[in-house]
């Protein structure tokens, strides 16, 4: 497998495999303590977090069990899977089914949002007979994954249904869900390991078993990540490229360039979610961190001081053409094709290569510590709406004045509401204006699962990255049902309601810290109210 590294010298563009590169631009790792050479990117706080590492070793002992649910789901006339996650636990499965072949099997809907329009379309009644749930969860008491399993639940048991036929869990051992599986009669419980965290879970039940009831074909996948981790035992370690990677992300980070413009060939672009949470919150903590922003050519070129650009999947000939230019404009890419082992692999080597860049930076690859402050304040305004910080009144030159600032660092929209293809093209359509107005490209984050995701370095990460929020009433609201499982709190609030709070309560943490933060709320409601915001910037940055 050849990854390479593109830069220009006098101006003149060389590419090189990463596996070339000298020990000054990529120092190579040394560690030869076990697991896998990876011993000391192990938790700096204690607490073990390495059991991905080992994985890739024995994670097709549970593919026959998950081959023979999906035949008997098959079996039984289910047709669709809906995984109902955040964070991690969605990413990864949408990485993998995004990009396997896939024979006899369901059809995969993810819902990660709480946006009632979601909500809606995954609940329409003529397609829950045929659908099964998949709740996955590693902590088993996310508040987002939850509420959204008490309104299915209440759904189909009004609807006259026996849910628990319909709900999988995948969990931590002991966890509220992993009990509540057992008391709703959830159809089948899997377990996920307590020392893997859930951006590096790909290889575990949250990745696995949602690509193998989708007809996945799992076994040359699992084969090919099994020897890339054996690899590392017999000693290679200095011959992976992925160790060389991280160096080079270190490296560029300590020259300033902390802004990674993630672009993807076609077929490739559900790696791109999974990337930027991995590298958001390994890498966004302690005041520093690597900024991932998912975008289209050719933004990157935009920033040749502080940018660096990363494309997965095949680079065609109009991509490498790209690759040049931005790499004679003074703009370093990283081009990582598909792997010969797999995309299991592909995704196994990139876990790799942040760790060691975070633990070459200097901090703990598995913690995400300011993700909970935001969790902490929705709980609590929760418990008191009325408390909740509201939009302020924002003037065109206050808009600008950010705008201006922001292009002196890095800027990421934090767009809270229902994305969906018209909404994301608003919005990146907003993304594309200021990068060519301001000189810098938004990193763009959508929804509840932001906060699972740029959340961390938003809060935790360069002081100069500046958040843009935008807010609209979704309308119709999808009322969460009472339920033991969860806060009293929430009960009869609305998922929209719920949303908009914890929208309320990251403002509130962005301020707290002493965040450049501002604030814009549109005034008509659903797909309206963010076109109004977007015309309204794009508009102040013509």
């Amino acid at each position: 497998m050849t990854w390479s590294f593109w830069t220009a010298a006098a101006g003149k563009p060389s590419v090189r495999p990463l596996e070339d590169l000298t020990d000054g631009e990529a120092d190579p790792w040394t560690d030869r303590s076990p697991p896998g050479g990876l011993g000391l990117t192990g938790s700096l706080g204690g607490e073990d977090r390495l059991g991905w590492v080992d994985l890739p070793l024995t994670a097709g002992r549970e593919l026959p069990g998950y081959v023979r649910l999906r035949d008997e789901l098959l079996a039984e006339g289910f047709e669709r899977l809906v995984v109902v996650a955040i964070g991690g636990s969605a990413l990864a499965p949408r990485a993998l089914v995004s990009g396997l072949h896939r024979g006899r099997g369901l059809a995969v809907d993810f819902l990660d949002s709480l946006a009632p329009e979601a909500v809606l379309e995954t609940l329409r009644p003529e397609r829950q007979p045929g659908t099964v749930f998949l709740v996955a969860s590693k902590s088993g008491a996310t508040v987002e994954t939850r509420a959204l399993e008490a309104v299915i639940y209440g759904t189909l048991q009004g609807a006259g249904a026996i849910p628990g036929r319909q709900f999988l869990a995948v969990t931590d051992p002991g966890t509220p869900l992993h009990r509540w599986a057992d008391r709703a009669g959830y159809r089948a419980r899997f377990a996920g390991k307590p020392d893997v965290g859930g951006r590096f879970s790909a290889p575990s039940a949250f990745g696995l078993l949602p690509a193998a009831l989708a007809g996945c074909g799992l076994e040359e996948e699992l084969g090919g990540v099994r020897r890339v981790r054996e690899a590392l035992d017999a000693g290679g370690a200095a011959a992976e490229p992925a160790f060389r990677l991280g160096a080079l992300l270190a490296r560029l980070r300590a020259e300033g360039r902390w802004q990674a413009h993630l672009t993807a060939a076609p077929g490739w672009e559900g790696v791109l979610p999974w990337l930027e949470q991995l590298f958001a919150e390994s890498t966004g903590k302690e005041g520093t961190g690597i900024l991932p922003v998912i975008c289209e050519w050719p933004h990157p070129e935009r920033q040749a001081k502080t940018g660096l650009v990363i494309h997965v999947g095949p680079a065609e000939t109009a991509d490498r053409e790209r690759l040049e230019a931005g790499a004679a404009a003074g703009v370093p890419a990283i081009h990582c094709p598909p792997d010969p082992s797999g995309r299991l692999a592909f995704l196994f080597r990139w876990q790799i290569a942040v760790a060691v860049a975070a633990f070459r930076m200097g901090m703990d690859p598995y913690d995400q510590p300011d993700v909970e402050d935001t969790k902490a304040a929705t709980r609590r305004l929760s418990a008191s709406p009325e408390s909740a910080p509201r939009p302020p009144e924002v003037s065109d030159s206050d808009i600008r004045e950010f705008l201006t600032e922001a292009a002196a660092g890095g800027l990421a929209v934090n767009a809270f509401g229902h994305r969906s293809r018209m909404s994301e093209g608003l919005v990146h359509a907003l993304q594309r204006q200021l990068a060519a107005r301001f000189r810098v490209t938004p990193a763009i984050g959508f929804g509840s699962g932001l906060l699972h995701s740029l959340g961390q370095i938003e809060k935790g990460g360069p002081p100069d990255l500046a958040v843009l929020m935008l807010t609209w009433d979704p309308g119709p609201d999808i009322l969460i049902p009472p339920s033991p499982e969860l806060p009293a709190a929430l009960g009869g609030l609305g998922t929209g309601a719920l949303a908009r709070l914890q929208a309320a309560a990251d403002y509130e943490e962005l301020n707290r810290r002493g965040r450049r933060v501002l604030w814009l709320d549109a005034a008509l409601p659903g797909l309206g109210g963010l076109a109004e915001l977007t015309t309204r910037l794009i508009t102040l940055s013509a």
